[in-house]
C-alpha cells in the first residue's frame, strides 16, 4: 500500500472519536459541511476529577483514549500499564502521568484510579475487567467487549454486582455523522428502509499498528475481520436503524484454515422489521472505507465515514444529490467525555454492557454461519 494511503488510513482512524473536523480526509473544503463544531457544556459541579488510568499501550490507546481524556473536562490521568517500559516513560512524560505500574493487577489495587480504559488484547479483556470492577473501578473496554458471549455476561454480573459503570467502546455512535444519519432515518427522510449495504475495510491491522501481532492470532483476538471490524459495524447499523439483526449468513474465503484469523468476511443480514442487507468486512482493501447506503420508497441515504462527504440523500422526486449539515441537535461529546461524565454521577449512560453483549452475539452466530455454510438465527 503506497504511503499516502496508509496515512490517510491512519487520519480517518483517529478521526473517528467525538465531534470531528468538518472536512474529512480527502474531502473537498470548497463545500465544507455546515453545523459540525458545536461547544460542548459541561455539566457544572464542584466533584473532585475522575483519576483515570489507561492499561494497555497500543495505537488506540496512543490515538484516542489518551487523547480523548486529555481534552475530556472533569478528569485526569493518574496511572498507565504496559508491558513496554520505554513507551511507558515516553507517553507518561508527554500526559503528565505520575505513576506507571508494570503490573496490571497492581494498578487495579491503587486507591489513586477511579476508573480504566482497556486497551489491551482481546482475550485479557474479562480478565482485567472484572478485577477492575471488583474492586470498585469504573471500566471503558474496547471493543469487542469480550470474545464470547459467557465472557461478555460474567461482565454484565459484575458491573451490576459492584455498582459501576461498564461501557464498551462503541465510538461510531458519537460521531456526529451517524447520529445526523439516525436522525433523518427516524425521520421518515428515505421512508421505511427496506434494504442496506454496508462496508468497513482497511488494508489490515499492521498497517493501523504494525507491533500488535496478538491481531493475527486467534486465541488472543478471538478471530479476524468479523470480530475486530463487525462490533463497530453490527452496533452501528442496529443503533441507525433502531431494529435488530435476527439472521445472519456469513461466509469467509479460507478461515476454516487461518489459524490467524479470517481476513476477509462477507454477511447477508435479515433484520426483525422484514428489511435485508449486506455487509462486507475486510482487512485486504488498498485504502479505508467504511460506509453505509440505505434505501427506501423515497430514496437513498448515503453515511461516509471515511474521506469524501458524510451525508448524501437523493430523493425519487429529486434526484440531485443533497449534502445534510450535521445537525447541532444530535451533537454529543466524545465517549470519552461521556464515560467521565457517567462515572462522576453526572448522566446516565446511553450505551452499556449489553450493547457489548448484544455485538458479541451476532459476531458469534457470523461464525457459526461460516462453520455451517447456513444461515443462523440470532437471539
Amino acid at each position: 500500500m503506497a504511503g499516502a494511503g496508509q496515512e490517510r488510513f491512519r487520519e480517518a482512524i483517529e478521526n473517528t472519536e467525538g465531534a470531528r473536523h468538518p472536512v474529512r480526509p480527502g474531502q473537498c473544503a470548497a463545500r465544507p459541511v455546515k453545523n459540525t463544531r458545536f461547544r460542548y457544556n459541561h455539566p457544572m459541579t464542584h466533584t473532585s476529577p475522575l483519576r483515570v488510568a489507561v492499561i494497555g499501550l497500543g495505537q488506540i490507546a496512543l490515538k484516542a483514549h489518551l487523547p480523548g481524556y486529555e481534552k475530556a473536562a472533569g478528569c485526569r490521568l493518574t496511572a498507565l500499564y504496559s508491558s513496554r517500559e520505554e513507551a511507558a516513560r515516553k507517553t507518561a512524560v508527554q500526559y503528565g502521568i505520575p505513576t506507571i505500574f508494570k503490573d496490571w493487577k497492581k494498578l487495579l489495587a491503587s486507591p489513586e484510579v477511579d476508573a480504566v480504559s482497556i486497551c489491551s488484547p482481546n482475550d485479557t479483556h474479562v480478565p482485567i475487567a472484572l478485577e477492575a470492577l471488583k474492586r470498585g473501578k469504573h471500566v471503558l473496554v474496547e471493543k469487542p467487549m469480550a470474545i464470547s458471549i459467557p465472557g461478555a455476561r460474567r461482565m454484565m454480573a459484575a458491573a451490576r454486582s459492584a455498582g459501576k459503570i461498564l461501557m464498551p467502546h462503541h465510538n461510531m455512535r458519537f460521531d456526529p455523522a451517524v447520529r445526523t444519519a439516525r436522525q433523518l432515518l427516524s425521520g421518515g427522510a428515505i421512508g421505511k428502509v427496506f434494504a442496506f449495504a454496508c462496508s468497513l475495510a482497511h488494508p489490515g491491522p499492521q498497517v493501523w499498528n504494525p507491533n500488535s501481532r496478538w491481531f493475527f492470532n486467534v486465541k488472543t483476538a478471538g478471530g479476524g475481520a468479523l470480530m475486530d471490524l463487525g462490533t463497530h459495524m453490527f452496533d452501528s447499523l442496529e443503533f441507525l436503524l433502531g431494529d435488530r439483526a435476527v439472521e445472519i449468513h456469513a461466509t469467509a474465503p479460507g478461515a476454516q484454515k487461518r489459524a490467524q484469523g479470517e481476513a476477509h468476511c462477507a454477511c447477508l443480514l435479515k433484520l426483525k422489521d422484514g428489511s435485508v442487507g449486506t455487509m462486507t468486512l475486510s482487512w485486504v482493501d488498498t485504502d479505508y472505507h467504511n460506509r453505509f447506503y440505505f434505501f427506501g420508497p423515497k430514496g437513498t441515504l448515503f453515511l461516509n465515514l471515511g474521506k469524501g462527504e458524510p451525508l448524501v440523500l437523493e430523493t425519487r422526486k429529486n434526484q440531485s444529490p443533497v449534502f445534510p449539515p450535521l445537525s447541532k441537535h444530535v451533537f454529543k461529546p466524545s465517549i470519552y467525555q461521556h464515560f467521565v461524565d457517567c462515572a462522576l454521577g453526572l448522566q446516565k449512560p446511553w450505551l452499556g454492557p449489553e450493547d457489548g453483549l448484544r455485538a458479541v452475539r451476532v459476531i458469534e452466530a457470523g461464525y457459526q454461519s461460516i462453520r455451517r455454510g447456513t444461515p443462523i438465527s440470532i437471539p
